[in-house]
């Protein structure tokens, strides 16, 4: 999620500067709004909210970006022209269909032009 200059949390979303370049946050549910979001640490995330995950046991360490899809991660940078690129932090493990990832968003952004 990333946060609305009019207070609202709305889904994030790597195809916008307006929605790439703020305050984000991973949400801990289907509604940020009533259950919350996690600014920064860790927390695991659902396989099917990441895309482009390596094989299982092979995620540790690797960077983890602001997905073109929106409210998704992705293991793959954004490569098209007018997208932006962030860090959203890193992948420290996978287990069970989840990673648990260190959420802690760069404050920097590129656009690939």
């Amino acid at each position: 999620y990333y946060l609305r200059t009019n207070g609202a949390w709305l889904q994030a979303n790597a195809d916008a500067e307006s929605t790439t370049k703020g305050l984000l946050g991973l949400g801990f549910g289907a509604s940020s709004q009533t259950q919350g979001l996690l600014l920064e640490g860790f927390m695991r995330v659902a396989a099917t909210e990441i895309l482009n995950i390596p094989g299982s046991g092979n995620v540790d360490g690797l960077p983890v970006y602001l997905a073109t899809t929106s409210g998704h991660l992705d293991f793959t940078a954004p490569s098209s022209s007018t997208e932006f690129v962030r860090v959203l932090g890193y992948a420290i493990d996978d287990a069970l269909g989840d990673v648990l990832i260190y959420f802690n968003p760069d404050k920097t952004y590129i656009e690939i032009a």
